[in-house]
């Protein structure tokens, strides 16, 4: 009678046991990924944004090309090595992917939606380097919010990938502001608050696209 019953008590323990050996534990495929939705604004209640709003491939990719990213320093290591140079919030092969995307969800978004990109680039099996942010059209201005930069990720099994479904926060600290070239067509800055909010700038794009389109459009002649 003993016996039977000490039986049952251990049958379960032997039963999960088996089952530990047979688990194997699976890491998330890296792979290169862009995505682009719409969501609505986390601002303030009645918020309104200027959307839909149209760009050409070309024309909010000539914005986006003048987005520089700076990484802040300590004045040790400015000291030691001088300034960092500033970097492009996307190269051209980056751009080429995901601005027909953002120019596509801006184009359908309402007005109390802002448009989320988020975009991967596999390093190796099990790390990738992820840019996220956010923008949004009001009047002439368009707001350019980054959350990540190039910010590293590990595929670890078992753990979520919470970068991909929540682009909107940080994966781990970083120190950085947003500028853009030229700049007097930067309206605003705003930087980090307490490392409380990603950084984020203003930028008259229609003044800027303008004056592209001028110079594009070679010297006047004369009749």
């Amino acid at each position: 009678m003993i016996t039977a019953r000490v039986f049952w008590l251990v049958l379960p323990l032997v039963s999960w046991l088996v089952s530990c050996t047979n688990y194997k534990a699976v890491v998330p495929e890296v792979v290169d990924e862009v995505r682009v939705s719409t969501v609505p604004t986390p601002e303030p209640p009645g918020t309104m944004y200027d959307h839909p709003i149209r760009f050409s491939v070309d024309e909010l990719s000539k914005v986006l090309r003048g987005v520089r990213v700076e990484f802040r320093t300590h004045w040790l290591q400015r000291w030691l090595t001088g300034p960092l140079k500033p970097l492009p919030l996307f190269e051209d092969a980056e751009l080429a992917r995901v601005v027909p995307l953002l120019a596509k969800a801006l184009a359908g978004a309402d007005p109390r939606e802002r448009v989320v990109f988020y975009v991967a680039e596999r390093r190796t099996d099990i790390h990738r380097e992820v840019t996220s942010g956010a923008l949004f059209v009001r009047g002439q201005r368009l707001h350019i919010v980054l959350v990540n930069y190039r910010n590293g990720v590990d595929a670890l099994a078992g753990v979520p990938a919470y970068d991909r479904t929540r682009p909107d926060l940080a994966v781990a600290p970083q120190r950085f502001t947003l500028t853009f070239e030229p700049k007097e067509f930067l309206d605003v800055r705003e930087p980090q608050i307490f490392e409380s909010s990603p950084p984020k700038i203003v930028v008259d794009y229609r003044s800027f696209l303008g004056l592209a389109a001028q110079r594009d459009a070679g010297p006047a002649r004369s009749w």
